[in-house]
């Protein structure tokens, strides 16, 4: 059973900010405050000192015009953070569900298709069109351009089902990260919804990361997201973390 720290890491490679600094045991990332996840502190060791780091994460993060936020899971130190932030003013944010599957399963479960995905290791501009059309957090070209860069540092594939000229029905993300994959960005545009195109876009994923040796798969999925858990519960995916965000308020 992978634990709640490895799974921590695995997200954080998955999704890399653009900088992180080392704070006793903490790591403090920052990315212009695009995507929570890259602004926020993983807090895998308990620093010595708890006031100080606090002190320094909320001096930090203020100094580059970033809300103060922690991402809190089991593997969270010290062990009473959570408490201690709420304490403190910050707010609970996105209660989120971690998932794992082995591919072979996965894969068993979904539908044999003809549709023509296409697979590629960078997001072309149809594949951000989507993603930041159905699901690009808001923000303009900046705000856009700072999340295709948190993308493209990681190894990682892309898959878009195209549609009409330089559209696209549906597209996703899966990050290599050392032996496991992991499902991000899944978006359909919201005219082809219903249509189980979600379905057949994790499976081109997920059957190119077979072609190249990999053989698990995790996912992020939001607590309150009913119709995306029913999916992945389907596909044989089962929760083994969980995490939310701490914000100040």
């Amino acid at each position: 059973m992978i634990t709640a720290a490895c799974i921590d890491n695995l997200m954080n490679q998955g999704w890399p900010a653009a900088h992180s600094t080392e704070l006793d045991g903490w790591l403090v990332r920052r990315n212009d405050g695009v995507t929570l996840r890259a602004n926020s502190v993983l807090p895998a060791g308990a620093p010595f000192d708890l006031g100080k780091a606090l002190d320094y994460v909320e001096n930090l993060y203020q100094a580059h015009g970033i809300t103060p936020s922690f991402q809190i899971s089991p593997a969270a130190q010290p062990t009473d953070l959570d408490a201690q932030l709420e304490a403190r003013g910050y707010e609970v944010r996105n209660p989120t569900l971690v998932q794992c599957a082995e591919i072979a399963d996965v894969l068993a479960k979904l539908p044999e298709s003809d549709a023509d995905v296409n697979i590629s290791s960078v997001p072309s501009d149809r594949w951000m069109k989507c993603w930041w059309a159905v699901d690009g957090r808001g923000g303009g070209p900046a705000e856009q351009a700072s999340a295709q860069q948190i993308l493209e540092r990681g190894r990682a594939l892309y898959a878009v089902l195209p549609g009409a000229a330089e559209d696209a029905k549906a597209i996703g993300r899966l990050a290599l990260v050392d032996d496991w994959a992991g499902l991000y960005c899944l978006a359909v545009d919201e005219g082809f919804r219903r249509q189980g195109l979600a379905r057949t876009v994790i499976r081109a994923l997920l059957q190119e990361a077979t072609n190249r040796g990999v053989e698990r798969v995790f996912l992020c999925v939001v607590e309150a997201n009913t119709p995306a858990r029913a999916l992945y519960d389907r596909l044989g995916f089962r929760t083994v973390s969980q995490y939310h965000y701490r914000v100040r308020a």
